[in-house]
């Protein structure tokens, strides 16, 4: 039975998570940035899969308020239900263990600090030792049962090779294979010969509403004539790698797949994405990123007459969209390619006339030069650097690089 001095101590506790519980979205945004401080590979998480560790944190911290408030440290069947849930589904997306569980204990010292910093003087130590009490025995159930059901995932999902192909993809993305030693071992274990610099692909469909399904990935992969995720293949044959995030595909493809034909497959399925080419395999998270944030906030108008952007327009989108990765170098380097070359340097001239007076016929009296000869310096420039300067996305990026490289 409760004493009548547990009972106002527990009244006090109530009073507080309520007030707690109007504060807790600040609390909670202030738990999720720690974790991303502490934990590097929470800090390439985007979109769906930030709001599921926020939605997580919410549930966490609200379930601890009304165990606390109550007295009560007794974990239920529910509980243990929804954290063997979370642990199968941080396998799945490929999430570390380690990193899983530390997640939990930075988001609960956030918490614990939040309670004694702003309500110490309402409580008694004996709420401070409950709360921290029950703070440690929720770790410890968790624990229990995400490695419980993290390992049993990891076992069904290595037990398909092709389900082990994506994960080895999922953990290149994230930059969980730093070391050349460790992704030479895990390629060797898994029968991969993947190329040193392959190029990768990330897709989406032309219709915002529809989601890639797995047949979709598979119809993608054969339409360039290699060999799907989920078919027995010799080690000599298996040079590629594909797995979905969300609503996208992403393909790291070998050397052998020439861009114009995956081009070509794409526009067929309905497909729009971004190539990034020449990106070392041990640190193809950096493209992954560069080519997801330019789907994110590539216009329309930049997908005209083609259903790939390229290495220049996400690095442009960057640029433009002040990421902190935007590299005025690599903006120039990779939209203007050839033309920064004391060779093309008569070509790029005219280029730049032309984006500077609007037709061919006054760049060339700028220039001084026959009308014919200004519209044969524009045909190299298109070829050179595969773009139009008629159109006004591919305009955009040749007179951004073009000022870049002036300034620079």
């Amino acid at each position: 039975m409760t004493t009548p001095e547990g009972s106002s101590m527990y009244s006090a506790r109530a009073s507080i998570v309520a007030t707690i519980e109007s504060e807790l979205g600040g609390v909670v945004a202030s738990a999720v940035d720690a974790i991303r401080d502490a934990i590097p590979v929470y800090r390439t998480l985007r979109g769906a899969q930030l709001a599921d560790v926020e939605a997580i944190a919410y549930w966490s911290f609200r379930r601890l308020m009304t165990l606390w408030a109550g007295g009560d440290r007794t974990i239920d069947e529910r509980d243990h239900s929804r954290f063997r849930a979370i642990g199968a589904a941080r396998a799945a997306d490929g999430r570390p263990l380690a990193d899983v569980l530390r997640a939990y204990r930075v988001a609960s010292s956030v918490f614990v600090r939040y309670v004694n910093t702003e309500y110490l003087d309402l409580l008694e130590p004996q709420d401070i030792t409950e709360l921290s009490l029950g703070v440690l025995d929720a770790i410890d159930a968790i624990s229990e049962e995400i490695i419980d059901a993290y390992v049993l995932a990891r076992e069904q999902l290595t037990s398909n090779r092709g389900q082990s192909h994506a994960a080895l993809l999922d953990d290149l993305l994230a930059a969980r294979h730093n070391s050349p030693g460790a992704l030479a071992d895990r390629t060797r274990e898994l029968d991969l010969e993947l190329p040193g610099h392959p190029m990768l692909l990330v897709v989406q469909s032309t219709d915002p509403s529809r989601r890639l399904a797995d047949d979709t990935v598979e119809s993608l992969v054969l339409a360039m004539g290699l060999v799907p995720p989920d078919r027995t293949t010799s080690p000599a044959q298996r040079t590629h790698l594909c797995t979905r995030r969300e609503h996208r595909a992403i393909a790291l493809l070998p050397g052998s797949i020439a861009r114009a034909d995956v081009e070509l497959v794409c526009g067929e399925m309905l497909l729009r994405g971004c190539v990034v080419e020449g990106s070392p395999l041990a640190g193809i998270s950096r493209a992954w990123r560069l080519a997801s944030e330019a789907l994110d906030s590539a216009p329309e108008h930049a997908f005209d007459n083609r259903a790939l952007l390229d290495h220049g327009d996400a690095q442009l989108l960057a640029l433009l969209t002040a990421r902190p990765t935007a590299d005025t170098s690599e903006v120039v380097r990779t939209v203007l390619g050839p033309l920064t070359e004391p060779a093309h340097e008569h070509i790029l001239q005219g280029l730049s006339a032309f984006i500077a007076t609007g037709t061919a016929t006054a760049a060339a009296r700028r220039l001084h030069v026959h009308p014919q000869t200004l519209r044969y310096r524009l045909r190299r420039a298109r070829e050179l650097t595969g773009r139009d300067p008629r159109s006004a996305w591919h305009r955009l990026a040749l007179d951004t690089a073009i000022a870049l490289r002036q300034l620079g």
